[in-house]
């Protein structure tokens, strides 16, 4: 094994010894590709990274020639890799009472740089925004509504527009900053950034550079065919930077504006403004995606390329580029516009550490911090990879994401094999809210555990890419022991603690503790089944405290769901959206729901809840006082004429619940997790207990 030294007081010329360091990550892995080339090692290769603070101007690109080589922390070090510059040279001023900071900065003029995220002694400074939105429950009310829309009586998902009509006094005509500004509409279960707003002030309306891709309403209609306007929030309005700690860049200018928070003077005060995207970017080499000529099945991967230790901080995205990533199942295309984000997940937005046609590479103890991206990204063509013990926090997107080509593109381009575990992932989707903690597309056989999430705008775990009961490569994953709670923050809707979409089989969701899930209209669901989820097995979850359901179905096909927790369901206990005729959607037994719920088991917007789309028996139910809620229709009984509701007693003669118990399962709560006594009646219907207590990431010596 070779070891060579980087320290930020080296120099890349140096040899790379412990006396003599080299300083950068480009240049060690320059000077590794010249040593192995002239054939002066060969092997696998530690980089010790000393303590310190690096800093970091541009991507480093890493190919299959650097496979086999480790940058790990040295001893005892904590090294940081900056990719944020450090702003001075303030003015100091005054405007309407109040201190004002500003710098001009040149390559903004340039049109060679713009961030939407700034980082002031360590931590995120709020844009300046009208209202004052921040992505969390309390800010995330500060909102303004959809005033009119064109032709409104378009209510398809993908009838997206590039105008819409403000209510009155809620767009100001005086404001002279407008068209720098963002519109950020927060509907459904994304945001959309709208740019470059131009206001009409004889008609009110407004319109922008991009489409938005969903129509204008907040979701779906209610039961009474009843739509809300979306809500929208304006980010980056001058008029707007009015408390301290706010700022904002005038692309047009180039001049950026801080108001400073009480004893923050120039010279006490770090302010840093990212100048990378992704930090690190390796990428294999795959058959048609460049000059080279090779085999279809010659990729040359890269392999054994490990980050050990380190901390990556300071990064943001801006430009959208969603188009390319528009989901299958939404007709989106067609458009003389682009959208104006990704049209589920924050698809769009790369990681800050990329992987692409790799191999047994991974990321390990490292933190990844305040950037406006996703954390790790584990791209087409990636296997037998990992990311453990990382601490990620305080990102712009999502955390962890791993996926590759569906069923119709290049088997080389398949991703698989994914190991994300022990990861304390938190402060999530701070400037894309719909990023998801750890995100699996097309990715099959892949691990995802004793993860901790928490302070997400959106889902905790998301599996599956393909939407509908249509073949996919997404299976055989494993999600267990993964503890994840404050879910949503009441943004956005369509969500869940763990969220599945399409065909799966093999997949197992087992032994999570999911709690206080909320979304803002409907959904908020603990295990949410989307689109088609089928052959997935759902054993031994904990989930209560959910603003909709404890355990959701949209629908699927012959989901297995065993030995669970159900408890305290905002809306109902199960639900049940889709019925189809001639197939079930899940088994549904030997679980355990406690409420106190409105309704136990609660149709949605297609079917009779009472037709056998969930067969559910040898469940325990419990309410407290003992009396137990009905089992509602409450959509389809004015739409196609079902039962309003059934008694517990009428839902048990259409074959439902017969073995089920009405019973205290003698439960104890406790903080990490909960106890079945040894006595409950549900044990004597089959319920197996599970140690709750071991969810969330484990000690080192503990991984396995």
């Amino acid at each position: 094994m070779h070891v060579f030294h980087l320290s930020p007081r080296g120099r890349d010329t140096a040899p790379g010894s412990s006396t003599r360091p080299w300083a950068s990550l480009a240049g060690a892995r320059d000077n590794l590709r010249r040593l192995r080339a002239a054939k002066k090692i060969s092997g696998p290769v530690t980089v010790q990274v000393g303590a310190g603070h690096y800093e970091q101007r541009e991507t480093v690109a890493f190919t299959h020639a650097d496979s086999h080589t480790r940058f790990a922390a040295a001893p005892g070090a904590k090294p940081v890799f900056d990719g944020g510059e450090r702003l001075s040279g303030w003015k100091v001023g005054e405007r309407n009472g109040r201190t004002e900071w500003t710098l001009d900065l040149p390559d903004v003029v340039a049109g060679k740089r713009f961030f939407r995220s700034l980082f002031v002694n360590g931590r995120r400074a709020p844009r300046a925004r009208f209202p004052k939105f921040s992505p969390d429950l309390k800010g995330g009310q500060n909102v303004l509504r959809v005033g009119e829309m064109l032709e409104p009586e378009k209510t398809g998902l993908g009838d997206g527009r590039d105008t819409f009509k403000p209510r009155p006094g809620d767009v100001s005509d005086t404001w002279a900053s407008l068209p720098e500004a963002e519109f950020v509409v927060l509907h459904y279960w994304i945001e959309e950034r709208l740019p470059k707003p131009a206001l009409n002030p004889r008609t009110g309306w407004v319109s922008f550079a991009r489409r938005s891709a969903f129509v204008f309403y907040e979701a779906h209609e209610n039961a009474k065919g009843e739509r809300d306007h979306a809500r929208y929030y304006i980010d980056n309005l001058f008029e707007a930077l009015t408390e301290p700690g706010e700022w904002y860049l005038s692309r047009e200018t180039g001049r950026i504006y801080y108001l400073p928070r009480p004893g923050e003077t120039p010279a006490n005060t770090e302010i840093r403004a990212p100048r990378l995207h992704s930090f690190v970017r390796a990428i294999g080499s795959v058959f048609g995606e460049s000059g080279d000529r090779m085999d279809v099945h010659g990729t040359k991967q890269v392999s054994a390329l490990e980050f050990a230790g380190l901390t990556f901080r300071h990064g943001d995205w801006y430009s959208p580029l969603a188009e390319k990533h528009i989901p299958t199942h939404d007709s989106l295309e067609g458009n003389d516009l682009p959208i104006g984000g990704s049209p589920q997940a924050a698809i769009a937005v790369p990681g800050a550490i990329l992987f692409r046609a790799a191999r047994n590479c991974a990321v390990v103890d490292c933190t990844l911090e305040h950037l406006g991206v996703y954390g790790i990204e584990f791209g087409p063509g990636c296997r037998d990879c990992s990311a453990v013990g990382n601490e990620i926090h305080d990102l712009g997107a999502g955390g962890i994401r791993a996926g590759g080509a569906d069923l119709d593109g290049l088997g080389e381009r398949r991703t698989g094999d994914i190991r994300i575990t022990d990861n304390h992932i938190h402060h999530i989707g701070r400037v894309f809210h719909q990023g998801i903690g750890v995100l699996l597309g097309n990715a099959a056989d892949c691990v995802v555990a004793h993860n901790h999430i928490h302070d997400t705008c959106y889902t905790g775990i998301s599996l599956g890419w393909t939407w509908g009961f249509r073949d996919t490569i997404t299976r055989n994953n494993v999600v267990e022991n993964n503890l994840i709670h404050d879910i949503g923050a009441g943004l956005l809707s369509d969500m869940g603690g763990i969220y599945t979409l399409g065909i799966q089989p093999g997949t197992i969701l087992r032994g999570n503790h999911l709690h206080h899930i909320w979304s803002h209209d409907y959904g908020g669901w603990g295990v949410y089944l989307d689109e088609g989820t089928s052959y997935v097995v759902v054993e031994h979850n904990l989930v209560h405290d959910t603003k909709d359901a404890s355990f959701n179905i949209h629908y699927g096909h012959e989901n297995i769901v065993r030995n669970n927790i159900f408890a305290r369901g905002k809306r109902a206990m199960v639900s049940v959206y889709r019925i189809e005729p001639g197939h079930f959607s899940a088994n549904f037994h030997t679980n355990i729901l406690v409420g106190p719920s409105p309704m136990l088991y609660r149709g949605g917007y297609k079917g009779n809840i009472a037709s056998g789309a969930l067969i559910a028996n040898a469940n325990c139910i419990w309410s407290p006082g003992g009396k137990i809620p009905p089992i509602t229709n409450p959509e389809t009984h004015l739409k196609e004429g079902h039962p309003a509701k059934f008694t517990f007693a009428q839902w048990q003669k259409t074959g439902h619940d017969e073995c089920s118990i009405i019973a205290d399962p003698k439960i104890t709560e406790g903080r990490k997790t909960w106890r079945v006594a040894p006595n409950s009646p549900a044990l004597k219907l089959g319920f197996k207990p599970w140690d709750w207590s071991k969810c969330g990431p484990r000690p080192r010596a503990q991984r396995t």
